[in-house]
């Protein structure tokens, strides 16, 4: 049956510490420029966040202002799909989300 699910996302120190680095440099005046390794993770990233969205499985996601953690939110998908769609995730394939927690959510407005 499918149903809505949360994800939290544990994002590693390394994602987190360069984020808020590049986020300071820019607020400073600078340029906001991530490793590279990060940069391309985060392309393939937002791409395959809109094939999921445009499939109608992927509802929302986002960084916490903080950047240790994550939330996507998947919708008409099962539980073991979810699974598979966190293991294919490009930041957890580069190492960028280690863990994730899964919950079942009742989308009600």
């Amino acid at each position: 049956m499918a149903l809505s699910y949360v994800v939290t996302a544990r994002l590693s120190d390394y994602f987190k510490d360069s984020y808020l680095k590049a986020i300071e440099e820019a607020n400073s005046g600078g340029t906001f420029q991530l490793p590279d390794d990060i940069a391309t993770s985060r392309d393939n990233h937002n791409q395959y966040l809109a094939e999921l969205s445009t499939r109608g499985k992927l509802y929302c996601a986002g960084p916490f202002d903080d950047f240790t953690a994550a939330l996507f939110i998947f919708e008409n998908v099962t539980r073991q799909e979810v699974d598979e769609i966190m293991s294919e995730e490009p930041h957890h394939k580069n190492g960028f989300i280690p863990d994730w927690e899964i919950k079942e959510w009742h989308h009600r407005f």
